[in-house]
């Protein structure tokens, strides 16, 4: 009996160390998160619960954000309902202990300002870095599941609000295991919705540790409603449009850091210049209308008529951080575009150079 007793008593005690291991851990957890998310340079990240599902190897974060510690950017960098963090069981069965990332309903703010104080754009630390911080295991794969991306400028002339919904994505094979060929490449695919409903794909490959020097991409947008650009294209290039639409197409490659690549901007029914919209409702200055006007009679004379397409095809080349465009080779494709063969809104297959790494 006694024995029966004390067997009973040590299996109670093991419960009550279990559960209050259970009830303490995820105050643990957050004091160790916080610990974390504390130190990234000129960013710190903020949350308010953690939830542990210890079953599967996981734990969600709740109201994610990441801030800029200085500067007057009103919005975080990163703002994310729920993320959760788990050990990927596929991988656990064949003897590799690796972890995957998901971002349910994220938002990533991207803001262009006056100058760094009030400018937002992630730069200066290793996010990949950071991320392992959060997980005691190296992290394999990121997912986004109806993410947003925005693009603000809250000083510019009209403000810009420039954003991508329903965003879905995946970056993979974020480890630094080599393949076959000895090359360590990271997959990055993606869907999402830009300016209203145009749908947008991009697709890139990258050695996730050679600080973006070796990369491809491609980047696709149909369907563009270019009246919903308006707020960009005053705030930039100082017009707007009074209809039209179009697509977008550019695909670059780097390699060592060098940078070479192009950019097709095309776009149908064009319309520019207006005088209802642009003198009567609007009453822009002469100098506005002026330059709309001479703009909306350049497209106009330079535009397959066949067509009614007017469209470019821009070279891209240079140093990543100092690239170039070549205003030659656009003007000679405006003209290629008008008189010789409309562009189409494909990819032209870049070709990456025979040693270059993704």
């Amino acid at each position: 009996m006694n024995r029966r007793m004390r067997s009973l008593s040590v299996i109670i005690g093991i419960a009550v160390l279990l559960v209050l291991l259970r009830m303490t851990l995820p105050y643990w957890v957050t004091s160790y998160l916080n610990a974390r998310l504390a130190t990234m340079g000129s960013y710190h990240g903020q949350f308010s619960e953690v939830d542990l599902h210890l079953w599967r190897g996981a734990y969600t974060i709740h109201d994610l954000a990441i801030v800029k510690n200085t500067g007057k950017v009103p919005l975080p960098l990163l703002k994310a309902p729920r993320t959760e963090l788990a050990v990927r069981w596929r991988d656990l069965v064949r003897g590799k202990v690796v972890a995957s990332v998901e971002f349910y309903q994220a938002e990533l703010n991207f803001v262009d300002g006056r100058g760094e104080a009030d400018g937002q754009s992630g730069k200066g630390v290793d996010w990949r870095s950071q991320l392992e911080k959060l997980m005691p295991v190296r992290i394999d794969e990121i997912q986004v599941i109806d993410g947003v991306l925005v693009f603000h400028n809250f000083v510019s002339e009209p403000p810009v609000d420039l954003r991508a919904t329903q965003v879905n994505g995946s970056v993979r094979n974020l480890t630094n295991v080599e393949d076959a060929s000895g090359r360590r490449v990271a997959v990055f695919d993606a869907h999402a919705q830009m300016l209203g409903k145009a749908p947008a794909e991009a697709h890139a490959e990258f050695d996730p540790f050679n600080e973006s020097r070796d990369f491809s991409l491609r980047l696709r947008i149909l369907d563009i409603d270019v009246v919903e650009a308006n707020d960009f294209a005053r705030a930039y290039a100082k017009l707007d449009f009074a209809s039209g639409h179009g697509e977008f197409v550019t695909e670059l490659d780097a390699h060592d850091g060098h940078l070479r690549g192009y950019a097709k901007p095309l776009f149908q029914d064009l319309k520019i210049f207006s005088w209802k919209q642009d003198v009567e409702q609007q009453q822009k200055n002469p100098l506005r209308l002026a330059w709309e006007a001479t703009a909306g009679l350049f497209t106009e004379l330079f535009k397959n008529h066949r067509k009614d397409q007017f469209a470019t095809r821009i070279e891209i080349s240079g140093e990543i951080g100092a690239t170039e465009t070549h205003p030659v080779t656009a003007i000679l494709a405006i003209l290629r575009n008008a008189f010789v063969e409309a562009y189409k809104p494909n990819f032209e297959n870049l070709e990456p150079k025979p040693d270059a790494k993704p």
